[in-house]
């Protein structure tokens, strides 16, 4: 069954001899559960620069894949210790980037909780940056009528 959640996204992008990058968006979303795996999804905003995307997440024990549908569309696969290469397309044209992934710590469940990936970004095979993201999911409280 589908809930009505807030999703909050605090990521951080290491670019090479740069500062360190520390982004949060907190949104309502879309949340389901069922055993061991799930997906959530939101809208992004004007904020994120995205405005027009849906983006979603689905979750298993070994995985995490994050689809984009709109104005910029991705899928993007999580796998521990893999790496993985993928379409980004944006309205200025698209390109071929891959992901190495580090380290998944899923901690989601019946009622949300959180999702943390560290990886790597790399364009034509070299890094581009290191980046963190965690996810928190809270169910927003129902309202009774009375």
């Amino acid at each position: 069954m589908e809930k009505k959640v807030i999703i909050t996204v605090s990521g951080t992008q290491c670019l090479e001899d740069q500062e360190q990058e520390d982004i949060e968006l907190m949104t309502e979303g879309a949340y389901e559960y069922a055993g061991d795996t799930g997906s959530f999804r939101y809208e992004e905003s004007e904020i994120t620069g995205m405005e027009g995307t849906t983006t979603e997440f689905q979750f298993s024990p070994a995985e995490v894949v994050i689809s984009r549908k709109g104005t910029f569309a991705s899928r993007m696969v999580f796998v521990e210790g893999r790496k993985n290469v993928f379409l980004y397309e944006t309205p200025y044209g698209s390109a071929t980037l891959g992901v190495d992934t580090h380290k998944i710590t899923n901690k989601l469940g019946e009622h949300g909780g959180e999702l943390n990936i560290d990886y790597t970004l790399q364009l034509d095979r070299m890094m581009v940056s290191r980046n963190r993201f965690l996810v928190k999911i809270k169910e927003q409280a129902v309202e009774s009528d009375e």
